[in-house]
């Protein structure tokens, strides 16, 4: 093994970690926002004959959610590239 090897693995190594915690964060963004709606259901906050509140809430939490998980394929893609690129580095 050489240096530029190491360098290398290592840069990628931390560039998987940094796509780690981003896919992380995004699963508790996403639960914890899932969570909160429910809470507001449950305790009324949100009132559901509101047609207005709740057209409003629908299309906020729609927004939110494509977003979140349109984030979350384009993480896991670019993880997945980081795991080849470390396998064809020569050993």
């Amino acid at each position: 093994m050489n240096l530029n090897y190491n360098i290398k693995k290592n840069l990628l190594d931390l560039e998987y970690n940094k796509n780690l915690q981003y896919f992380n964060t995004t699963i508790v963004i996403l639960f914890t926002y899932i969570i909160g709606l429910v809470i507001a259901f449950v305790t009324k906050q949100i009132d559901v004959k509101n047609n207005i509140q709740l057209s409003i809430v629908t299309i906020i939490s729609l927004i939110l959610i494509f977003v979140l998980l349109v984030f979350l394929v384009l993480i896991k893609d670019s993880m997945k590239k980081v795991i080849s690129q470390i396998k064809e580095l020569k050993i």
